[in-house]
This record gives structure tokens, C-alpha cells and sequence, in this order.
């Protein structure tokens, strides 16, 4: 395995664009389902290249007017829809839930779902996670054949949580690319997260995996917050890896 604060620019050019002008709307679909089983679809108008399971950080309210859940990064998923990919965006919580392993069985539920109103055949999948999400896209790629669910081919874990006690964790599967990232600001996840998910996957030998340190520079703060804004630098940092992600995807 190989660790350190390797350039993004290693997996893709670092040219970030956002969705193009005049490009059509996406198709936004949900929430399907219902409780913490909810998910939410954004669509390209025509089939789908790629799949992205998008997974939010924690929530301490229901989505609302003020509160959105999609919309605050949906920036980044118009984006990925601009380029071809479907988003599939669990809710996993209400926003007045608790943490643990009642989450991971919610998170299944909303992909059961979700899969279920996508287009057949399903293509590639990547699963994206920030914070909390990040933990979780690591459960849903590591469970994803006991769940009779598409196998994730990439995990883009942003900023992870610590792992989730009582959850089921089987080894991941050597051919998924894994990509951690840690903020060299955020006060929050910190590197705890991402250190235990980077010592549960030494468990696999021959794995493609990387860790990389998100660096602040002038006009930027890789701080916990940073994976939701949209400057050039945010999508530099965050939406080029995951687009380097997908892509490689594509070429499998």
C-alpha cells in the first residue's frame, strides 16, 4: 500500500469543470421510500455511464427549506450528472436519529431502494462518502455481495468518521480503488477516521489504495467543512479525485 499527501493531479488532470452551459437540467427524483430508508435520485435525461452512491455527513435536522440534504452539495452532483452519472443519495437518517448500526441497515434499505428505480442494466458504481458518509460507503462497498446489491468499483472516502460499532465490516475486496482523504485543518474527523479505515485495509495484500492529506493554501481551508463548497479550489481538492474515480471506472 502506499501512504502520504500524493497530488490529486496523479489520478486526473487538474483541470475541474463544472456542469457545462446549457447543458439539460438533471431529472431529480424522491425521495423514494420512507423514514431513514429515504432516497433521493438525480439523473442524467439520457442512460447512465456510472452510477455515484453519494453519501452525506451527519444531519442534526430533517431536511427542510432551510436544512436541504441534496441541496448542499448539489453543485458537485449536477456536476457528476453534467458528465454522466447517476446519483444515488441515501438519506440513512431522519436528522433525529442516533449514530450506529441501525444506520448501515437504513443506508442498505435506501439502496435497495434506490437501485431498484434506476435503469437496467445497472453500470459501474463508485460510492462517495463525506464525514459520516465516508465511514459508510466503506460498509456499503465491503457488504455490498452479502446485500445482494451492485458492488461498488471505487470507494472516494472524504474526511471519514471512525468506524461504526456493532456494524458488520468484512475484508473489501482487493480489486475496489480506495481513495482517503484527510484535511490538514479539520478539527473534526481529524485523521482518527481515516487511520483506522487505513489500518483495516492492510488486511487486504495487493489492494489499490492511497491516503492523501488535503493541504491549505492561500484562499482555501482544508478544514471539515471544506468538501461542501464549490470554489475552484473545493472541486481541485474533492471533485477531481471522484471524477479520476469514475473515470477509471468507465475504463474497466
Amino acid at each position: 500500500m502506499k501512504k502520504g499527501a500524493a497530488a490529486v493531479c496523479a489520478l486526473v488532470a487538474c483541470v475541474v469543470a463544472s456542469a457545462a452551459p446549457g447543458a439539460p437540467a438533471p431529472l431529480f427524483r424522491g425521495p423514494f421510500g420512507s423514514g431513514p430508508d429515504r432516497v433521493w435520485l438525480v439523473q442524467p435525461r439520457s442512460r447512465p455511464r456510472s452510477i455515484v452512491v453519494f453519501l452525506h455527513g451527519w444531519k442534526v435536522a430533517p431536511p427542510s427549506p432551510s436544512y436541504p440534504w441534496v441541496g448542499q452539495f448539489r453543485p458537485w452532483i449536477d456536476h457528476l450528472v453534467a458528465h454522466g452519472s447517476a446519483v444515488v443519495f441515501p438519506a440513512y437518517q431522519t436528522g433525529t436519529d442516533d449514530q450506529g448500526p441501525a444506520r448501515v441497515t437504513s443506508l442498505r434499505r435506501g439502496l435497495e431502494e434506490g437501485f431498484q428505480h434506476l435503469p437496467k442494466p445497472i453500470p459501474h458504481v463508485v460510492a462517495a462518502g463525506y464525514s459520516y458518509g465516508a465511514s459508510l460507503a466503506f460498509y456499503y462497498a465491503a457488504n455490498a455481495r452479502t446485500w445482494r446489491l451492485p458492488e461498488p468499483v471505487a470507494v472516494d472516502a472524504v474526511f471519514p468518521a471512525g468506524m461504526i460499532a456493532g456494524a458488520a465490516l468484512p475484508q473489501l475486496a482487493r480489486r475496489v480503488d480506495v481513495l482517503i482523504e484527510v484535511g490538514d485543518q479539520d478539527a473534526v474527523a481529524g485523521r482518527g477516521g481515516a487511520d483506522a479505515f487505513w489500518s483495516w485495509l492492510a488486511g487486504r495484500h495487493g489492494g489499490r489504495e492511497r491516503l492523501v492529506v488535503v493541504r491549505s493554501g492561500p484562499g482555501f481551508t482544508a478544514a471539515h467543512a471544506a468538501p461542501k463548497l464549490a470554489t475552484l479550489p473545493a472541486r481541485r481538492a474533492f471533485w477531481a479525485p471522484l471524477d479520476g474515480l469514475v473515470s477509471r471506472a468507465l475504463r474497466r
